[in-house]
């Protein structure tokens, strides 16, 4: 089989049954769900709440998980849907809110809790994610249910 075929079909079966169907219950409920779990991961991490790269943030990571090509698009994919969602015009103003989030996630706390939330070395203390490394980062810890270990929903 194809590899990014292979890579395709196991992001779609890490999927909670629900997310990529229609408006069933049990899709809103996932989707209520995911929200909550990429709120929660990115306020672990450290992120602060009341900067709008933190909404940003959410709202892409959930674009990557119900859509993971977008992740390879952000410019024009990701940050375009972001833009429009959020009425902002200038795709680089998504782009700097979220890089400034980050900064100031890194200034204040550092992403060793990323290391804690996947159980390896991703990041030495001087070491800071780009915004495309994060967004991928908690669409896959989301992915990979590392959070049923963590939380309780």
């Amino acid at each position: 089989m194809n590899l990014v075929r292979e890579s395709c079909l196991i992001y779609h079966c890490c999927l909670p049954q629900g997310i990529l169907k229609g408006d069933s219950k049990m899709a809103k409920k996932n989707l209520s769900e995911m929200r909550k779990v990429i709120k929660y991961s990115l306020m672990r991490i450290g992120f602060r709440v009341d900067t709008m790269g933190f909404a940003y943030l959410c709202y892409a990571v959930e674009l990557v998980i119900k859509e993971p090509n977008l992740i390879h698009k952000l410019c024009k994919g990701v940050y375009a849907q972001v833009g429009e969602k959020f009425m902002v015009n200038n795709d680089l103003c998504i782009e700097r809110s979220i890089r400034h989030a980050i900064e100031q996630t890194y200034i204040n706390k550092s992403f060793m809790e990323l290391n804690r939330m996947f159980k390896m070395e991703l990041f030495t203390i001087n070491d800071k994610p780009t915004c495309g490394e994060l967004i991928k980062l908690v669409a896959e810890y989301y992915n990979m249910s590392l959070y049923k270990d963590d939380m309780v929903i």
